[in-house]
């Protein structure tokens, strides 16, 4: 197995990074430096030059979330699931995401849809969009499987886009930029659509509520995501003293013709 250029995570008991194989390289930690051309084949153990044990092996999508270098704020991995669930994505879906960030959903969705779906993100940064191409290149390097042919990256401001432009229908709609009202003041719906929007503040996702009633959408759901794990150890079950708790509200809704 080739391992030279593989994105991993290097982990201790108390800490994990992330990092890329790279040939006659070292990574250095505050237990040791490793040495990349120890490494044979994913996933091992090595020995740090201070003796302390590092597991490395392939990241899991929120591993690599969590620990990748970002710009804009991440949408959490919690509030991934609730997404897709809202937008009722499959592997077929023609899907439009407005406000590509840092890329965190992006990737989520580029790693589920087939090649028979559609995938266009939209954002006013190619800064944004330059290191969301990265991003899901990286990440999907390690896997192979029937991902999605082509993301269209859309490099405009979401009050000059027009839906009508784009040559079919989409099935969904999911965004995350602070106005995604702004969409309507230039775009009308006229096929089955599902539409999802994450949120930081109950003023934004009362305006966007709003906006979905005016325009004939069905079923609008407001809902939060909050996880908190819990510590089992033999007969004593309690949750851990922090969890992951407010980051974003998604707002949802369905228009039917």
């Amino acid at each position: 197995m080739e391992i030279d250029n593989r994105l991993v995570i290097i982990s201790s008991e108390s800490k994990k990074y992330l990092s890329v194989i790279t040939k006659g390289k070292e990574f250095i930690t505050n237990d040791g430096k490793i040495e990349f051309d120890k490494i044979k084949s994913l996933p091992t153990q090595i020995e740090s030059s201070t003796g302390k044990i590092f597991t490395i092996y392939v990241p899991s999508y929120k591993e690599f979330i969590l620990l990748m270098k970002r710009g804009p704020q991440i949408i959490y991995p919690k509030d991934v699931g609730s997404i897709l669930i809202s937008g009722n994505i499959n592997a077929n879906s023609k899907v439009l995401e407005i406000g590509t960030g840092s890329g965190a959903l992006t990737l989520f969705l580029a790693s589920i849809l087939g090649t028979n779906s559609k995938f266009y993100s939209l954002d006013i940064s190619k800064k944004n969009q330059y290191r969301a191409k990265k991003t899901i290149s990286r990440y999907l390097s390690n896997y192979s499987s029937d991902f999605i042919n082509d993301i269209q990256f859309i490099n405009t401001d979401l009050s000059d886009f027009k839906i009508d432009t784009v040559p079919f229908k989409f099935d969904t709609v999911i965004t995350d930029v602070p106005e995604p009202w702004v969409f309507f003041e230039n775009n009308h719906i006229n096929s089955n659509l599902y539409w999802v929007s994450y949120l930081p503040s109950i003023s934004q996702v009362s305006k966007l509520a709003d906006a979905l009633q005016d325009n004939s959408f069905k079923d609008i759901e407001i809902k939060e995501t909050i996880e908190r794990e819990w510590t089992i150890r033999g007969n004593i079950s309690r949750p851990k003293h922090t969890m992951v708790g407010h980051t974003g509200f998604t707002v949802s809704g369905r228009y039917i013709l």
